[in-house]
């Protein structure tokens, strides 16, 4: 007896460039000695798993929305953005619960942007969220860097 595995979702498997069908997901807070708290906003795509990072200075759809038209200005605008709407980050932080998603649904509505949210137990970003955080521990150390090194790193990273 054999089985097969599930097939993957149409958007992982359409042939396309890098962030056309991207995924989100939200580190929060890496280095709370800053001033202000920095959250990192993570878009990765669906088809080859490529990472992109920007800063996000506050937990308002606006803050995010400018993120969003960072990312769109320098990877080109996503056809389709996958959300889990935060449900997952219960264990450490509910950021993304806590934006403004009627906002932002207007908003990339208008930018001709799809946004799906997706279930809970879809693994779209956490694995990279994780990854990313361990990673810039690791790197960075007990460092103390300004929200400008802060983004400049990220910047860096991308």
């Amino acid at each position: 007896m054999s089985s097969e595995p599930a097939p993957l979702p149409l958007d992982r498997v359409v042939d396309c460039v890098a962030f056309v069908i991207v995924g989100i997901g939200l580190a929060w807070p890496l280095f709370p000695k800053l001033r202000e708290k920095l959250w990192i906003a993570l878009f990765t795509s669906a088809s080859f798993r490529d990472l992109h990072l920007e800063s996000v200075n506050s937990l308002t759809a606006d803050s995010f929305l400018l993120a969003l038209r960072r990312f769109t200005a320098r990877r080109g605008k996503p056809f389709t953005i996958y959300s889990d709407n935060g449900t997952n980050f219960r264990g450490a932080s509910n950021d993304l619960s806590k934006l403004d998603w009627d906002k932002i649904t207007r908003e990339t509505m208008i930018a001709k942007i799809l946004l799906k949210f997706i279930p809970s137990t879809a693994d779209w970003g956490e694995r990279l969220v994780r990854i990313v955080k361990e990673l810039l521990r690791r790197t960075l150390g007990k460092c103390t860097l300004t929200y400008e090194e802060l983004n400049t790193t990220l910047m860096s990273i991308n």
